[in-house]
C-alpha cells in the first residue's frame, strides 16, 4: 500500500506567528502542492471568516487531483460552511 501524503501548510502552517496567506496565495500554494503529487490538501476552517470560507471554496473549485479537506468543529454552522465550500473531506 502506497502512503498518502496529507499536507497541512494552508491550515497548520497558518497558525504560526506572523504567517498569513491571502486567498490568491492559498490557491497558488494548493496548485503547487497538487503538481508535487500531494494526495490531500488541508485548507483550513471555512467558518472562521468570509476570507477563510472564500479561500476554501476557491481551492475546492480548482479541480485539483488532490482531495481538498477542511476543518470543522462538530457544530451545525461549521458543518454547513464545510458543505457549502465544496470540499472533498472534513476533519472534525
Amino acid at each position: 500500500m502506497k502512503p498518502r501524503i496529507v499536507d497541512v501548510t494552508l491550515s497548520e502552517g497558518e497558525l504560526a506567528s506572523g504567517v498569513g496567506f491571502t486567498v490568491d496565495q492559498k490557491v497558488e500554494v494548493a496548485r503547487m502542492l497538487d503538481r508535487a503529487g500531494v494526495d490531500v490538501i488541508e485548507v483550513g476552517r471555512p467558518s472562521l471568516s468570509e476570507e477563510d470560507f472564500e479561500a476554501v471554496r476557491e481551492v475546492a473549485g480548482e479541480g485539483l487531483r488532490a482531495e481538498v479537506a477542511a476543518w470543522a468543529w462538530p457544530l451545525s454552522e461549521d458543518l454547513e460552511a464545510v458543505v457549502d465550500s465544496g470540499v472533498d473531506r472534513v476533519s472534525l
